[in-house]
């Protein structure tokens, strides 16, 4: 995927006479931005406000006075570094007034996704030359906004940034700091983040605002954890009470293949849809026999479940794209090997796009477009989990699989619905994630005393994807987890990563695993964002020890 980005260095000086006139002082606002993917133009305005109260409603803004600053520094049109040149605060500058800037992202809606993806780094605010304290930002997204849509922490802390996730809605988001400049008051509490709505749901039950001990502070358990990450992902879909209705697997086509079966099925996943999937089974299965049960989601690829079912209309181009599909099929591999394999597709691929002559991007895009039509907050990483489980629960159906052996393995997109379905479903036993499933690890969530995690739990601003991780691999804890990963995945942006926590998760494992023994494996190699060999050799191995010996 292309991209490009566009990076702007802004630096506001403001020269004010003092009470006697004798000497200048100067004001300095500096930091960096990038913007990548899209089309989207006039999306980002720079604002300035003395009035501000603080609050993290839209109504809080829009009855604040701000001042449009965007003409002021020079933006650069590419990708080098741009200095803004300087920029006159003087009019800004009130004794004993707070100071703030926003940054706000809009953009109307369009057919195609095309907003843009910025970040803003390295805020510096100093005063004659001395730095001046800035609060944390506070985040207001517009209730209308698809899920997640808006500005954001980085991961690694360096800045915000704002996500588009390729919706095609129209999009109003703000991001506010506070200049805490001497003789002011703080008015964003404790700069923490926050998301705006329109109104609190009302089934959703006020926060208590009591104070006990802490001692008293009942601990953050496994139910709490799975909560959180249900409404995060799954309330806003399917009612559950319909599950039942679902699955029902109409066979189209059996094949006979090298060693194993390929039936070809059609079922419903929601009451006026179907998804389609391949079952790979071996052949010659005792009598009465049950074998183990590999779910097996796919990589991005436009066909879907052919990736890993190693199907394609053409012979490879060369040997790398020979190495490619080789690496990518694992559904056949682990067939192979004695495994019922599962092998679905993801909402907008393969037998589910929309658009059979776009690439996945457009069909992800127009999926999800659908989707929102029927559940306005339910997004494809949910919709993933769903169809899974709907999945998972069609194949236990089946005599010849055994129940209580039950794995799933995915690379890339495959390995990040892996880690999501495998916390969400305990059903789940043993699971290998490669190239996928990236955790931004906070040291903070896992330490002994809960403060930071029940904090993280309770602010769906802090929270994101990469974050989330961390609440997976603890929802995971329990059973077998095997994460392979490469610090040269060109997806990996630097972030700390599970090697950088791994003694702490493997103790939380130990704490948290019936017997007591830590069943966590971290495989770390040197093969980019790919499903090599020797991983593979190592996931199949550490898979056959875990589900198909009783």
């Amino acid at each position: 995927m292309l991209k490009s980005s566009f990076y702007l260095l802004v630096t506001f000086v403001l020269f004010k006479l003092s009470a006697h006139g004798c000497f200048l002082e100067s004001y300095v606002f500096t930091f960096r931005s990038s913007v990548v993917y899209g089309s989207q133009t006039d999306d980002l305005t720079m604002y300035v406000s003395t009035d501000f109260n603080g609050g993290n409603t839209l109504a809080a803004i829009n009855g604040s006075k701000w001042t449009d600053i965007t003409t002021r520094p020079t933006l650069a049109e590419g990708s080098p570094f741009v200095s803004s040149g300087d920029v006159d605060f003087a009019s800004f500058i009130e004794p004993g007034k707070p100071l703030f800037i926003a940054f706000k992202y809009s953009a109307p809606a369009t057919s195609k996704p095309t907003q843009r993806m910025w970040r803003i780094t390295r805020s510096t605010f100093k005063h004659n030359g001395a730095k001046v304290n800035l609060s944390e930002w506070l985040f207001i997204n517009h209730a209308d906004n698809d899920e997640n849509v808006g500005w954001e922490n980085m991961t690694n802390g360096a800045g915000i940034q704002y996500r588009s996730r390729m919706t095609k809605k129209k999009t109003e988001s703000w991001a506010v700091v506070q200049i805490l400049l001497p003789d002011t008051k703080p008015v964003i509490s404790g700069g923490s983040a926050s998301v705006a709505s329109a109104a609190k749901p009302a089934n959703e039950a006020p926060a208590d605002k009591s104070t006990p001990n802490s001692n008293a502070i009942a601990a953050v358990t496994q139910e709490d954890l799975k909560k959180v990450m249900y409404d995060s992902y799954l309330k806003h879909g399917p009612d559950p009470g319909i599950m039942q209705q679902l699955g029902g697997a109409e066979v189209l086509e059996k094949t006979q293949q090298d060693g194993y079966e390929r039936w070809h099925i059609k079922y419903k996943v929601d009451t006026d849809e179907y998804s389609y999937a391949y079952i790979l089974i071996p052949q010659n299965i005792p009598t009465g026999a049950k074998l183990p049960l590999m779910l097996c989601p796919h990589p991005t690829y436009n066909l879907g479940k052919n990736r890993v079912a190693d199907i394609y209309d053409t012979a490879p181009e060369d040997r790398a794209d020979s190495l490619s599909r080789a690496s990518r099929q694992y559904g056949v591999d682990l067939v192979k090997r004695g495994f019922v394999v599962f092998a679905p597709d993801r909402a907008g691929y393969g037998e589910r796009r929309l658009l059979p002559d776009e690439g996945f991007k457009e069909n992800m895009s127009a999926f999800s477009g659908k989707l929102r039509e029927k559940y306005p907050k339910f997004g494809l990483n949910g919709k993933a989990i769903w169809d899974l489980q709907v999945g998972l629960n069609l194949m236990l159906n089946y005599d010849f699989v055994d129940k209580e052996h039950v794995g799933i393995i995915g690379h890339s997109l495959g390995a990040w619905d892996a880690i999501l379905f495998s916390a969400m479903d305990d059903r789940v036993k043993a699971t290998v994630v490669n190239s996928g499933g990236m955790v931004a690890y906070l040291p903070e969530l896992w330490s002994d005393d809960q403060t930071e995690l029940r904090a993280y739990l309770n602010s769906s601003s802090k929270r994101s994807l990469t974050k989330n991780v961390n609440i997976f691999l603890m929802l995971n804890a329990s059973r077998s987890m095997f994460y392979i990963f490469s610090l040269r995945d060109p997806f990996y942006k630097g972030e700390p990563q599970l090697v950088d926590g791994y003694t702490k998760i493997y103790e939380y494992y130990k704490a948290h695993n019936p017997k007591k023994q830590a069943d966590i494996s971290y495989f770390l190699h040197k093969d980019g964002h790919n499903f090599a060999p020797t991983a593979k050799a190592a996931a199949y191995t550490w898979l056959a020890e875990r589900l198909m010996t009783k």
